[in-house]
C-alpha cells in the first residue's frame, strides 16, 4: 500500500495517521469503548504497521 513512496512522504502520512489514531483512541477510551473493537481504529493501526514495514524496506534497500 505504501511501497514506492519516498521517506518524506511516508513520514508525512505516518504523522497524519498517528494523530488520527491517537485522537480516536482517546475518544474511545473516554467513552469506555475498547479501541480494538473499533474498525476505524484497527484500520489506522494496520496502516501504521504498513508504513513501518515500508520504511524498513527503504532502509534495507539503501543499505
Amino acid at each position: 500500500m505504501f511501497k514506492g513512496l519516498s521517506a518524506d512522504e511516508l513520514q508525512a502520512r505516518e504523522d497524519d495517521i498517528f494523530l488520527n489514531f491517537m485522537s480516536r483512541k482517546w475518544a474511545l477510551e473516554a467513552a469506555g469503548v475498547t479501541p480494538t473493537h473499533d474498525k476505524l481504529f484497527c484500520l489506522w493501526k494496520w496502516q501504521l504497521d504498513e508504513i513501518e514495514a515500508a520504511k524498513a524496506a527503504l532502509l534495507k534497500d539503501a543499505a
